[in-house]
């Protein structure tokens, strides 16, 4: 008996169907780049490779050749563990390349991506020595060359920086080589308000020159500009005709310079 039309219509619909299914079992499927299977494997083996050149690179000071290839693990292999080192380590090649904005912008988008890291004091350290170095002129150490009648801003940054190293990680292996910077960038920090004070002075700003004095004492305790600052403190506090201040400027002068060493 022949087959009723409506069967042999569902049949061919069922049959047709199953032809695309196994059509589109033979698709390729699109890989899962968070499935770890072999061909994530490969990527690390491949990623290994090249953060081994740039390492290479790094430790002989080839810090253009060392970026270029931090910069190619990041584009090719942002999911692996040589992407975070190589984030890292390119802050610190930048900023042995003098690629100071670049380098600064490197160690900011560190600590917003990897703000628990373990290395993440080192790199609040790197953004201190990165404003440090901008700090630098080409007559540091000349004759007759003030580097504290320069721009100071790197160094108020740099002071900055390092402060906050030593507040959040005080027990940081870096501490103490910062502490030692700000004692640096303390004494300049110092030293340019002084000359500020002096202008002032010259030009009987002595209202003026007392306030930055005063600013000076209570900022930088401890920097040789600062007995500098109280003499004329006392100065411009008798021009006006300030004496009991001027006899306190006195008396905290006296007491400061009993307990600093002669410098000479």
């Amino acid at each position: 008996m022949p087959a009723r039309p409506g069967i042999r219509l569902a049949v061919v619909l069922v049959a047709a169907l199953l032809a695309a299914c196994a059509s589109d079992g033979d698709k390729p499927r699109p890989i899962n780049p968070f499935n770890k299977q072999l061909t994530d494997r490969e990527l690390r083996l491949e990623a290994g490779a090249l953060y081994k050149q740039a390492r290479q690179a790094l430790d002989s000071s080839d810090f253009a050749g060392a970026i270029l290839r931090y910069d190619q693990i990041l584009t090719r292999y942002p999911f692996t563990a040589y992407a975070t080192q190589a984030q890292l380590e390119g802050v610190y090649a930048r900023y042995r390349n003098f690629e100071t904005e670049n380098a600064l912008s490197a160690a900011d988008r560190f600590l917003k991506e990897h703000p628990r890291h373990e290395q993440v004091d080192y790199v609040y350290y790197l953004r201190g020595l990165i404003n440090f170095q901008r700090g630098d002129s080409l007559f540091d150490g000349l004759p007759y060359y003030d580097p504290s009648k320069s721009d100071v801003s790197y160094a108020r940054r740099a002071f900055d920086d390092f402060a906050l190293l030593i507040q959040r990680f005080p027990g940081s292996r870096y501490v103490g080589d910062a502490r030692a910077r700000m004692v640096f960038l303390r004494n300049r920090l110092a030293q340019h308000e002084l000359n500020v004070v002096k202008f002032y002075v010259r030009r009987g700003a002595h209202v003026a020159a007392i306030k930055r004095a005063e600013q000076i004492v209570a900022q930088y305790p401890g920097a040789p500009a600062t007995l500098d600052a109280l003499k004329r403190l006392e100065a411009s506090y008798r021009e006006l005709g300030m004496e009991e201040q001027a006899a306190e400027a006195r008396r905290v002068l006296d007491a400061n310079s009993a307990a600093t060493p002669e410098r000479g």
